[in-house]
């Protein structure tokens, strides 16, 4: 909870002494590799690291994903209240700066990550193809030094008034707050691509004093209950992601180490979306077993000898609810050219997956969830050629109840994402 206390000696400077504010000081350390999130995309600043502006966009995020459905619907209410909360430039009626101050501070800044170890005991870059990490971190490939882990920082809080008036409703700031720390820390991070699991928090101190790790046993109910606690009912404004308490989300086993759990949900990820049948040799590098290859091959009327279209499922491209862009390269003579999928509208569409370690005693466990909201990109999808842009398609990624059965990863369930949950023990209530 957040208390009166002044803040501790050596603070920021945006942290003065007076009696009649809110303060705090919560301290975190990062349990996954760290990327970007500097003044330059995906890069880290080489001043700061994690700078408070980037947390109060964050924090944002949050406080829309659990308290956005209190104003039944209305986009134009909730930018009210966010911008009472978090702050707008001033004029035309709007809020001006916010009540509540950020600052960071930097414990430890942690070390780059410039290569790690390969099964064969190779040293190579993060985003290799052959590293661990190879599948998360993909876009480091051409981008070395990038990347820090060993990350401890304190944000320091000041709240200076505890009730402001936004979106029609009184709204008590310390409550709104506290319901986005607490999304923040537990579904999200710092850093890009930290639905991947990229710069996991652990609050380790609020107010100087240790948080205890929860045991394993003990996250799922403390999950469920704080999603009744700081998720306020109602509906969200159309293309808000958003959480709920009746949420998609599953944890798994405890593992030794967060590095240890984070490696094993990406690596499921991985095998569902780049499941394969086997080779003439026997080997797991045999045709698809998604509809899309065989889509594009349809599509652009090109195909290597032996790759003749033959998935039953045809012109849809259901991996697209993952996230976009996707890019589709053909290795083999004769096939199509590179493509990607992407958004009508907006090239890119967020991935409502969330997949990070949670630390708790004795090592750590593993969340994946899917946020509540959009499920498809505005406008809808796009194939385009790469090179010319040309576009070649627009596909339909929703699947029906009888091309699931022909989709072996799905198991017959249509919704992709679920599909996936159920592979790491999800069950549908």
């Amino acid at each position: 909870m957040l208390s009166n206390r002044k803040p501790p000696q050596g603070s920021p400077p945006e942290i003065r002494a007076k009696a009649d504010r809110i303060t705090q000081v919560r301290r975190y350390r990062l349990i996954t590799p760290f990327y970007g999130g500097g003044a330059e995309t995906q890069k880290p600043d080489e001043v700061t690291v994690v700078r408070a502006s980037e947390i109060r966009g964050l924090l944002r995020f949050w406080w829309r994903a659990t308290r956005g459905g209190q104003f039944n619907g209305s986009l134009a209410k909730m930018r009210a209240a966010e911008e009472a909360i978090w702050g707008s430039a001033a004029g035309d009626g709007k809020a001006g700066p916010s009540p509540v101050s950020l600052a960071v501070r930097i414990i430890n800044r942690g070390q780059k990550l410039r290569d790690v170890k390969t099964k064969k005991g190779a040293w190579v870059n993060i985003g290799d193809p052959s590293s661990d990490y190879g599948y998360v971190a993909f876009p480091l490939r051409q981008d070395k030094g990038s990347v820090c882990q060993g990350i401890v920082f304190e944000l320091h809080i000041t709240i200076h008034r505890t009730s402001v008036r936004g979106g029609g409703k009184e709204l008590n700031v310390r409550e709104e707050v506290e319901a986005a720390l607490w999304a923040w820390e537990t579904f999200g991070g710092v850093g890009a691509r930290t639905r991947r699991g990229f710069g996991a928090l652990q609050l380790t101190h609020i107010g100087g004093k240790p948080v205890p790790l929860l045991a394993p046993g003990q996250i799922r109910q403390d999950i469920q209950d704080k999603l009744k606690r700081y998720v306020e009912g109602g509906w969200w404004p159309d293309g808000i992601p958003h959480l709920a308490p009746n949420m998609k989300w599953v944890l798994t086993k405890p593992h030794a180490d967060p590095d240890e759990v984070w490696r094993y949900l990406f690596g499921r990820l991985k095998t569902f979306r780049q499941d394969r049948y086997p080779d003439r040799k026997g080997r797991r590098y045999g045709r698809s077993k998604w509809p899309e290859p065989d889509a594009i091959r349809r599509i652009t009327g090109k195909a290597s000898p032996g790759h003749t279209p033959k998935h039953p499922v045809q012109d849809k491209f259901p991996r697209g609810r993952f996230g976009l862009p996707i890019v589709f390269h053909f290795k083999d003579k004769g096939d199509p050219p590179d493509t990607t999928l992407q958004g009508a509208q907006h090239d890119r569409f967020a991935s409502r997956l969330i997949l990070r370690p949670i630390a708790c005693q004795g090592g750590a466990v593993g969340l994946a969830c899917v946020l509540e909201g959009p499920k498809d990109s505005p406008g809808g999808y796009v194939l385009k050629q790469q090179g010319n842009g040309q576009v070649l398609a627009r596909p339909s990624v929703k699947l029906e109840p009888d091309e699931a059965q022909e989709i072996e990863p799905l198991r017959g369930e249509p919704d992709v994402l679920k599909a996936f949950l159920k592979t790491l023990g999800w069950k549908e209530e």
